[in-house]
């Protein structure tokens, strides 16, 4: 079985419990969300094979897929005045925090670290300039997502403890 065959697997898993949790009213999750869970999910997985068998742009890709997943995620549960405001910065933070794990995978290479701050920095100040999220919104959404969405957390937590012990069993 290759690296990412068990990934898939738990991945169809993880998507097909919580179609059953959103069909039996459990959860309420758009399209847009559960794939953003998917990727979260794969992501994590793609960055752990990463650390592990020392493949940067596995990391690189890995690290985007979290971090998509993790977009589309708030584009579902925030309010936005304009979502579309949001996808500039968004890239540059992705490719900020991409680059800022290449720097910690090999810390010898000083320009991911540049590039990484020059992106998040970047991203940032286009942030403040928009006007787009205020602090208060923030905690009050991470609040009632935290209370809305606790059993995907628990599938996906058993879903990962499961893929480490396939992974260590290799």
């Amino acid at each position: 079985m290759s690296n990412t065959q068990p990934i898939l697997i738990y991945l169809l898993i993880f998507l097909a419990l919580s179609i059953v949790l959103k069909l039996f009213g459990v959860i309420e999750v758009s399209g847009s969300e559960l794939l953003g869970y998917a990727f979260i999910f794969y992501g994590i997985t793609m960055v752990y094979i990463s650390f592990s068998k020392n493949q940067p742009a596995i990391l690189f890709f890995g690290s985007s897929f979290f971090l998509t997943g993790l977009l589309l995620f708030l584009i579902s549960n925030f309010e936005f005045s304009n979502d579309y405001e949001l996808i500039f910065p968004a890239v540059l933070l992705i490719l900020g925090i991409n680059f800022l794990m290449l720097y910690f995978h090999n810390t010898t290479k000083k320009k991911f670290l540049a590039i990484s701050i020059t992106a998040i920095l970047s991203a940032v100040v286009v942030i403040i300039l928009i006007d787009t999220i205020t602090f208060e919104n923030f905690f009050i959404s991470i609040q009632n997502i935290a209370l809305k969405y606790w059993p995907i957390v628990l599938i996906a937590a058993g879903l990962l403890i499961l893929l480490s012990f396939e992974f260590k069993r290799k």
